[in-house]
């Protein structure tokens, strides 16, 4: 991520949780900012191949390197592992050791009326000793050309400012900004750890006179039950079925997705919530809770429903916000796109603009429509998407 995709500028809001949770918020902070050495190694003495089963025990010790934060291979798997009919992890290597990375992870997307094939471009790196030697253009390079060979629709990812005019040249398209979105539950404590007088912390009217205001447009839904769900089951395949023709792009949010994104996942323990009425599914959201430091916040990662359902939305909020009182949590966050309905429905119920990032894409097929690519509300994207949640 820091040496390319991923790397969403997210820092002021940790700041104002005292929570750091996600990789792209920890590779910002571990970036390697001082110009290499000079590497002896010569050009013909470094290979450019696809990945190879027992990499990942090389390529998660390079990711602790320049990310500074270690990813088991385990997480690794979880992540990257080859699955896709096209090679789907690229790497540049100097006596068959890897020195630089970038990889895609497969996703089927909704791409207008049919369905196809993308990639999320994810952990672009380069070993410290032989950055400036054009060797990530080259594993772009050899990777797209892999992917458009098989059909893949396009990329998208988060280049970061040091790719430079690398990013134009390897046909990166800005599109739009996704922005961080924050909730405070308990902001008296936000407030007394800003200003470091602990004693703040404990005035509770004042979090409780924010969140009646902050709540006067949430109404409760009885007509809607809310559920805690444990598996992946056909309700979440109703529910994209329900939601599907919203966006003219969108990755399959199906059960298959619910089950591959979220609940194998090791490294995080999502929570799903599920909007019923009348026994019919109608909506569902994700959120992990994160404790660090004697703190507690919450990321709601993704929340599905029709546009235009806010009773559906209003439920499942409800019953996140009572879950997170008890839990005593400071804040919740989500990531959202600007000019969304769903990013005004959270700016209505008292989410606070976060910092925001530039989204881009790679177009690979023909018959990719850019015109409506550019367009944010042709789209339904969430942290969810990527690999900052």
């Amino acid at each position: 991520m820091p040496a390319g995709i991923g790397a969403a500028r997210s820092e002021p809001l940790m700041r104002a949780s005292g929570h750091i949770g996600t990789n792209a918020w920890a590779a910002s902070r571990h970036r390697n900012v001082s110009l290499p050495a000079l590497n002896p190694v010569t050009r013909d003495e470094i290979a450019i191949r696809c990945y190879r089963n027992g990499d990942e025990r090389a390529l998660t010790a390079l990711f602790e390197t320049v990310f500074g934060r270690r990813m088991s291979e385990r997480e690794w798997r979880w992540k990257l592992a080859p699955t896709y009919k096209a090679p789907n992890v690229w790497l540049a290597t100097h006596a068959d050791e890897p020195v630089s990375h970038y990889a895609g992870m497969p996703t089927r997307f909704k791409i207008g009326e049919r369905t196809g094939d993308v990639m999320v471009a994810v952990d672009a790196m380069t070993a410290p000793a032989f950055r400036r030697r054009g060797l990530l253009t080259e594993v772009v390079t050899r990777a797209h050309d892999a992917w458009r060979d098989a059909g893949v629709a396009f990329v998208i990812g988060l280049p970061n400012q040091q790719w430079g005019s690398r990013a134009r040249a390897l046909g990166w398209r800005e599109l739009f900004p996704m922005q961080w979105l924050a909730r405070p539950l308990r902001p008296e404590a936000l407030i007394a750890r800003r200003l470091g007088v602990p004693s703040l912390g404990k005035i509770r009217m004042f979090g409780a006179a924010w969140n009646r205001f902050a709540n006067r447009r949430l109404r409760r839904r009885s007509e809607i039950e809310v559920t805690h769900a444990e598996s992946a089951s056909e309700d979440f395949d109703v529910i994209w079925q329900r939601c599907r023709g919203d966006n003219a792009f969108s990755a399959v949010r199906d059960s298959t997705w619910i089950e591959r994104r979220f609940l194998s996942s090791p490294t995080r323990t999502y929570r799903l919530l599920v909007a019923l009425q009348g026994n019919r599914p109608t909506a569902w959201l994700a959120y992990t809770v994160n404790r660090s430091n004697g703190r507690t916040t919450a990321h709601l990662t993704e929340l599905l429903a029709a546009e235009g359902d806010t009773a559906s939305c209003e439920a499942l909020m409800f019953e996140l916000l009572r879950v997170l009182s008890d839990l005593d949590a400071d804040l919740v966050y989500t990531l959202a796109l600007p000019g969304s309905a769903l990013f005004a429905w959270f700016r209505s119920v008292g989410f606070l603009r976060g910092p925001s990032f530039g989204l881009e894409l790679v177009p690979l097929t023909t018959d990719v429509p850019l015109e409506r690519l550019l367009n944010p509300r042709a789209w339904r994207l969430t942290g969810a998407d990527f690999d900052v949640a």
